[in-house]
């Protein structure tokens, strides 16, 4: 039984990474785009997430079976939890980043002026990305190590320093409202797709606290 309780967990393991990193990979492609001002990587972006939730429902379908088949106790419920909820985060990653493709491929066909704000854009989105690669590479990790102590080191610097440059975007876009009115649905739905790039970072933060929670234990506060 143990054995194959062990297998269950590692092929949950095995496609919640799969899954995590098809969205790094993802968001990736959707920031060359934004870069290169070329619509094709965002597009595969979105067709590359278009089956995230499928993948995420095998993913609880399996986790469920383990808990009902196995009754794990003490670190394994710990690490069946944690997945889990896993899961469910990525799943949320997965639909920001596929809204942020189609995103940056709307901003690509308008005519909207992005010198002003791209400084502060790149840095945002790249800070976003570091959160994400610290999540993905956690995900991994099945012991309690010191390259989990730096992800959650690192990923926490990241989503602090989303939030300070966010606030910098919020005061740049709304300068480019009033310097060019007739942009300012495309300006207002650039910042509703920035705040969910912001959401990428925080969530990334409690996937690593998830696999900090189900190696370490003690209290999880999300």
């Amino acid at each position: 039984m143990l054995e194959n309780y062990k297998k269950i967990l590692e092929k949950s393991q095995e496609r919640i990474l799969a899954l995590a990193e098809d969205a790094l990979k993802a968001y990736t492609m959707a920031l060359d785009a934004f870069v290169s001002g070329e619509d094709a990587e965002a597009i595969g972006a979105r067709a590359l997430l278009k089956d995230a939730h499928e993948r995420n429902n095998k993913i609880d379908n399996e986790i469920i079976k383990t808990l009902a088949l196995f009754s794990p106790e003490a670190r394994d419920l710990r690490v069946v939890v944690a997945y889990f909820k896993i899961a469910g985060e990525l799943t949320r990653i997965t639909d920001y980043i596929r809204n942020y493709a189609k995103s940056v491929r709307l901003l690509i066909d308008s005519d909207v002026p992005l010198d002003g704000i791209r400084d502060n854009a790149l840095v945002f989105q790249r800070s976003a990305l570091a959160s994400l690669e610290a999540a993905v590479a956690s995900i991994a990790i099945e012991a309690p190590t010191e390259e989990l102590e730096e992800l959650y080191r690192r990923v926490n610097v990241e989503e602090s320093k989303c939030d300070d440059i966010f606030g910098l975007i919020e005061k740049d876009v709304i300068q480019q409202i009033y310097a060019a009115p007739d942009h300012a649905t495309e300006w207002v739905r650039y910042l509703a797709t920035m705040r969910k790039i912001e959401r990428i970072s925080d969530r990334s933060v409690t996937i690593v606290k998830l696999i900090y929670f189900a190696h370490q234990g003690g209290k999880l506060k999300l």
